[in-house]
């Protein structure tokens, strides 16, 4: 541990696979020290404390009052969210994963707590992380302007009967959920969206029971700096065909992101320059995280509360674009 860092004491809300991939990666910063669990599940808390010593509480407010955090790790379903500021007005710090709300309302809230607060968030969009996101985007500000984008989500069924993903009213759908990291990386890279389309549907997981979301959907988008984009989604393909990825089609080059896979392949003329990610994204955003809490400084956080709202902003905009069959203009 650098000299003049302090120990960051870290709680969870939400101990589902998400929070315990933090957990994995919280280990190996030794500033880190996770000390409360709590989930809706008590049996979900316990176990993630027994494995790093913690102790798991079965009330939000009972770890609050009755712990001394730094850091709270927010790992709750889209529904769930709305009670940070109960967390930040007492001046804890937070890393929110994505995406931050169901609703641009309860979105809006939390953030003027956070801003109210004075207290550094960071939201979980790992891929800004990468040392190949860096990469592209340096190769793209260099050989700009951007013409246009390609994204990609393909993943399979793979949910258990009555999980909360398939019910759109409290995971907000594939593009809300799960493309959500396709839309902020086309955003951090190419910059902000001005208007959007889209056309999702249910047709290919219609003998699934309780699944009331889209499994597939085409997402156009309009960005602020006259780049078209589009990004295909579905989450009904088979286990041997599966992948994400963000094609970028600039004036002198093309850059295509591998998404999950970190690979990136940057076309010239000439020559395909492919380059593999040196870093774990996740254990990179869990570092910058502590150590912004640690020396009290939040300039290295690649992904705020606010920011990450504009993308949820666009992929709310999609579902309204689909729904009303209209196009939605971003303010």
């Amino acid at each position: 541990m650098e000299e003049g860092k302090l120990v960051v004491n870290i709680g969870f809300v939400g101990c589902g696979g998400i929070a315990r991939a933090h957990v994995q990666r919280l280990t190996k910063i030794p500033e880190a020290k996770m000390v409360a669990f709590y989930d809706v599940v008590p049996q979900k808390a316990e176990d993630l404390a027994k494995l790093v010593g913690a102790k798991a509480y079965p009330d939000l407010q009972q770890m609050l009052d009755g712990e001394r955090l730094n850091a709270v790790y927010v790992c709750v379903p889209p529904f769930a969210h709305g009670f940070e500021p109960e967390i930040v007005e007492r001046g804890i710090h937070l890393l929110v994963e994505k995406p931050v709300a169901l609703t641009l309302e309860v979105a809006r809230e939390v953030e003027r707590a956070i801003a109210k607060a004075g207290v550094l968030c960071s939201v979980g969009y790992m891929w800004r992380y990468l040392d190949t996101t860096a990469l592209a985007k340096k190769t793209l500000e260099e050989n700009g302007p951007v013409g246009m984008v390609e994204g990609l989500y393909v993943d399979p069924y793979w949910f258990p009967p009555g999980h909360w993903w398939i019910d759109k009213a409290k995971s907000g759908g594939q593009v809300i959920e799960q493309s959500t990291h396709i839309f902020d990386l086309a955003r951090y890279l190419v910059g902000d969206v001005a208007r959007v389309y889209a056309e999702l549907d249910t047709r290919l997981l219609t003998d699934v029971p309780g699944f009331k979301t889209e499994d597939v959907s085409l997402v156009t988008l309009k960005f602020r700096n006259g780049a078209i984009g589009v990004v295909l989604s579905t989450c009904a393909s088979r286990r041997t065909f599966t992948g994400t990825s963000l094609k970028v089609l600039a004036k002198n080059v093309v850059v295509e992101h591998g998404g999950h896979s970190g690979i990136l392949k940057i076309y010239w003329n000439q020559e395909v320059r492919e380059v593999k990610p040196a870093v774990d994204s996740y254990l990179e955003e869990d570092r910058v995280f502590v150590n912004a809490v640690a020396i009290g400084n939040g300039s290295a956080i690649k992904s705020s509360y606010s920011d990450a709202i504009k993308t949820l902003e666009v992929t709310i905009a999609a579902n309204e674009a689909s729904r009303e069959n209209r196009v939605v203009p971003l303010l």
